[in-house]
């Protein structure tokens, strides 16, 4: 049997091909499975959740440019030093 030294001879691939095969880096090296796509459960419990998720998203998409800009140096510099 043929050992592979890197799953389907890609050295460094990762993410996620046609829903199909998942390539990722692990600490023992590369590798890939079949992932399955995990159920999408709805329960009361998630509901306001997603709802707040949502309304981040809309509320992110109506800022103004230079505001989106600003949020990204402090998230880059670290909240923390803010």
């Amino acid at each position: 049997m043929a050992k592979l030294e890197c799953p389907l001879l890609s050295q460094d691939a990762h993410g996620t091909i046609g829903g199909v095969l998942t390539f990722s880096k692990r600490k023992t090296g590369n590798q890939v499975r079949h992932q399955l796509k995990q159920k999408d459960y709805e329960n009361a419990n998630r509901e306001p959740i997603r709802e707040a998720f949502a309304l981040g998203v809309e509320l992110w998409g109506s800022l103004p440019q230079d505001e989106k800009g600003l949020w990204d140096q402090v998230e880059k510099k670290g909240y923390a030093n803010v």
